[in-house]
């Protein structure tokens, strides 16, 4: 399990005790998903290490995947694995500019 500093690449709006509405946004799970995948070994990730790590239901994790797959980012690999379609590291990053992106 990552260390909770780990996430600090993602702040919240506010620090509380609880999980604000931010923190559970599907945005933010995205972010935290596709960071988890670009770290992960040849593009692949289990997805139920996914939601152990991101401490949410699997539902959400299949939320993500959904449209990921459907704007063909990634692909089902096997029963409870992703792959990243794009191989190349360059192709990994998403960068937003003037609210669009390119991969």
């Amino acid at each position: 399990k990552h260390p909770k500093s780990h996430w600090d690449l993602f702040p919240t709006e506010k620090k509380t005790l609880g999980k604000t509405r931010y923190d559970t946004s599907l945005g933010l799970l995205t972010k935290k998903f596709i960071h988890l995948l670009s770290e992960s070994e040849d593009g692949v990730l289990d997805l139920n290490r996914a939601a152990e790590v991101l401490e949410v239901q699997k539902r959400r994790i299949y939320d993500i995947t959904n449209v990921l797959e459907g704007i063909q980012l990634i692909r089902k690999k096997s029963k409870n694995n992703i792959q990243w379609i794009y191989t190349c590291q360059e192709s990994r990053i998403i960068t937003y500019n003037n609210n669009s992106h390119t991969v």
